[in-house]
């Protein structure tokens, strides 16, 4: 009884400690490594449709933007049941950055979109939304292959 006792407040042996983490990352790592295009093609249409819809009148921009997010949410909820994990995509560390220029590369588009109907209002806006949904889908699907490599790559496991 006493060497049971013993064992199971002892700390454990930082081997064993670094296998466990190990092991915990490469589960998490097969996890994240299915199923990875599905997603990411679902993620860069809806983030296309909401990007590209800002080039419309209201209230088709926040028709967009409404639907959009409702869709991020729904493949959001999907992915943490497929995989039991919550993943945001801030973390880890350099992960954090290639989303934060996703982001900013979204945010972008956005701006030239507003610039372009203002300099040219002859351009019809499904031509301009329709550009602009090419692109970001391009630029969508992109991001979330690069950011899907640094994250694996961050977990420790490589690509």
């Amino acid at each position: 009884m006493e060497s049971e006792e013993a064992h199971m407040t002892d700390p454990q042996d930082p081997a064993e400690a670094l296998a466990a983490i190990q092991a915990s990352r490469k589960a998490v790592h097969d996890r994240v490594a299915t199923g990875g295009w599905r997603y990411d093609v679902i993620y860069s249409v809806l983030t296309a449709g909401m990007v590209a819809g800002q080039a419309l009148d209201a209230p088709f921009n926040i028709l967009a933007s409404t639907l959009g997010l409702l869709g991020l949410i729904v493949i959001f909820q999907a992915e943490t049941r497929r995989t039991g994990l919550k993943i945001t995509g801030v973390s880890p560390r350099y992960a954090r950055w290639v989303a934060v220029g996703i982001g900013l590369a979204f945010a972008a588009a956005i701006v030239v979109m507003a610039i372009i109907r203002r300099q040219s209002p002859e351009t019809p806006q499904a031509v301009i939304a329709g550009v602009a949904a090419v692109v970001i889908f391009f630029v969508a699907l992109a991001g979330s292959r690069i950011w899907r490599r640094v994250y694996r790559a961050e977990m420790g496991v490589g690509k």
